[in-house]
């Protein structure tokens, strides 16, 4: 096959076509694809060249990889994401223990510890809400348009002028029951899903309105040069879906298809939506909600280590967008040569009849090695091309 551009070799990938290789995705989901800003910095010293470090999530500490490392690994998506609303000037406050916290527009505290990896909510403001609480709760403008400051200008720029596949990052890191939790506890919020479904229900339907009014504004800027935009949630834990399909079904299901069916009412786009843990049971419902292709495939957690049998089973419906090598596992912790062995075994899973997008499985974290990153990224280039070339 001709060399494709990044941005036809990722269309094609998610269209379940074989591409020239296997596409590459280095921080196009801008908080979940890329590095945790100190492995950024442990990478930059080991080849040994300097650049700005630029945070695209305060929460995870992810960074927007520079146009060296892009060029370097042979990446092909880009992140397209929004800024911070028009009055809210974020101060971060440091205690005496060392740690960090600063508060955001929804009013949710976010606290790293001394030396932590990233920020946690703390403090849930509608802790203990009532219907009432909710109502009367001051919800962010979702049709701020200073969110929007700079990126038509910024996704035009880079469609005519690179190849790469522009992602756009949703709202609220593309969640719609994950804020929820933030906003009002994480035991509460499943508590209140059995013991009070309506206040649960109200909150969920103030997020799903806040998704809407945002989607309108950003594909009205963006939606001509994006070409994939990102959903997210959280369903699992490693060991065990978060909740029964019963109760997702009855609860975010119906929102998640309501938001993905908006957005594709509006632009051109291939939804990819991120949901960790151990979660095969939710495969068939990801695509009757009709997302385009699943991210991360956590395979070290429960059920999800049979690629072969994931792409099998869902691979002629689904996309992956990950699943390249087990982060907690061998990335970290092993040599060169098990990464790339590790990942050659995904490559050859799931690369048959296209439907893959590679990616690091969640942000790569400080405790991996800059050897280990670099023996990654490259297998991804090799066993990518390899695969359809041999």
């Amino acid at each position: 096959m001709a060399a494709l551009t990044s941005r036809e070799r990722v269309v094609r990938a998610l269209n379940h076509q074989e591409t020239d290789r296997v596409p590459i995705d280095i921080g196009g989901i801008s908080n979940l694809t890329t590095l945790h800003r100190d492995a950024y910095k442990n990478l930059k010293n080991y080849l040994n060249y300097e650049h700005e470090t630029v945070l695209t999530s305060m929460l995870s500490q992810s960074v927007l990889p520079d146009e060296f490392l892009r060029k370097r690994f042979k990446a092909d998506c880009y992140p397209i994401y929004t800024t911070g609303p028009s009055q809210l000037e974020l101060q971060i406050h440091t205690e005496n223990d060392g740690s960090t916290w600063y508060k955001d527009e929804w009013g949710i505290k976010w606290k790293c510890p001394q030396d932590g990896l990233y920020y946690d909510p703390v403090e849930p403001p509608l802790k203990d809400c009532t219907l009432g609480d909710i109502e009367n709760y001051p919800w962010p403008d979702p049709k701020d348009t200073a969110r929007l400051t700079g990126i038509k200008e910024k996704a035009k720029d880079m469609y005519e002028n690179t190849d790469y596949c522009l992602v756009m990052n949703g709202p609220l890191y593309g969640g719609i029951y994950v804020p929820c939790q933030w906003l009002m506890g994480y035991e509460d919020f499943f508590i209140k899903m059995i013991a009070e479904p309506a206040v649960v229900e109200a909150m969920l339907e103030k997020v799903v309105e806040y998704h809407l009014g945002q989607w309108e504004l950003i594909l009205n800027e963006v939606g001509k040069y994006v070409q994939v935009a990102v959903m997210s949630d959280d369903l699992g834990t490693q060991q065990y879906p978060i909740m029964s399909p019963k109760m997702y079904r009855q609860f975010i299901k119906p929102l998640q298809a309501k938001v993905a069916a908006f957005i594709k009412s509006r632009a051109d786009v291939k939804i990819v939506y991120h949901c960790d843990g151990a979660i095969r049971e939710f495969l068939p419902d990801f695509i009757d909600v009709g997302f385009d292709a699943w991210n991360p495939i956590q395979v070290s957690a429960n059920g999800m280590d049979d690629t072969a049998w994931l792409k099998k089973e869902y691979g002629d419906k689904l996309c992956f967008w990950g699943a390249s090598c087990d982060s907690q596992n061998i990335l970290s912790r092993k040599s060169p040569q098990e990464i790339r062995a590790e990942v050659q075994r995904r490559v050859n899973d799931l690369a048959p009849d296209g439907g893959l997008v590679l990616s690091s499985i969640h942000n790569i974290q400080r405790d991996v090695p800059p050897e280990n990153i670099v023996a990654f990224y490259d297998a991804l280039y090799e066993f990518g091309t390899s695969f359809y070339n041999e």
